[in-house]
């Protein structure tokens, strides 16, 4: 014969087991498990695909991803897009001020015959939305 478990004992036993996973419950789900490095490191790459490259230097060619900087020389270039058919080009003065951005907008035939920014002299290659291509035609060393 099986022996009748009484509707009070069995009631109890769920109560103590409810009030057992409460703090249980409370330190899976409010606690922090992760290390702040990987969570950091994780946010970053979500952040940056990588498929997105950074803007580069090749020999005499310089490839500019938009709002992403490069170094030539003493300044700093940053390709802001095309606005109104002109490209869009913020140039930081390095020796002068480095937080300054001197911003140009110069039309597609300019730049084709070519343009000085900052301590250099360039020719359109390509452009693009998201990109710029420029080549190196001289550097002026001072």
């Amino acid at each position: 014969m099986k022996p009748k478990i009484d509707k009070i004992s069995f009631f109890s036993i769920l109560f103590i087991l409810f009030l057992i996973s409460i703090p249980g419950f409370y330190a899976y789900h409010f606690t922090d498990w992760k290390n702040e490095a990987l969570s950091r490191d994780i946010s970053q790459r979500n952040a940056y695909p990588e498929f997105q490259e950074d803007s580069r230097i090749f020999d005499k060619r310089i490839m500019l991803r938009k709002d992403k900087s490069v170094t030539l020389n003493k300044s700093k270039l940053v390709f802001k897009g095309i606005k109104d058919k002109m490209i869009h080009l913020d140039v930081y003065l390095l020796e002068l001020d480095p937080e300054a951005a001197y911003p140009h907008y110069i039309s597609k035939a300019d730049a084709l015959k070519g343009i000085r920014l900052g301590d250099s002299r360039f020719q359109l290659l390509k452009v693009s939305k998201k990109t710029l291509q420029l080549k190196i035609v001289d550097l002026y060393k001072s």
